[in-house]
């Protein structure tokens, strides 16, 4: 009976980390801007179709490069301009964690 809750237990957790794992490849995965010309790249090709959001979706692994938050927000309205500077904090922030 206890080996029976041993590979649940170890099934369960085994599980969990995959999960983790795999949860971690799909945000870094979403960081779609090249870091060196900052331009956004989909399906292999450059795009206009960047947005704060994928801005943010780099931001989160702190993977969002100088040259793109150098020009994140520049001609927006004031709320653009306050999306832009929480962006830029947010990878800041990633940045130094992942640098720990």
């Amino acid at each position: 009976m206890n080996k029976k809750y041993i590979i649940i237990f170890s099934s369960v957790i085994a599980i969990l980390v995959a999960g983790g794992v795999g949860a971690n490849a799909l945000i870094v995965a979403n960081c779609n801007y090249d870091p060196a010309t900052g331009n956004y790249i989909y399906k292999g090709k450059v795009s206009a179709y960047g947005t704060m959001d994928s801005a943010f979706d780099c931001a989160i692994s702190g993977l969002l490069s100088k040259i793109v938050s150098d020009r994140l927000g520049m001609y927006g309205d004031a709320p653009t301009k306050e999306r832009a500077k929480d962006i830029i904090e947010t990878n800041k922030i990633n940045k130094e964690r992942a640098n720990e």
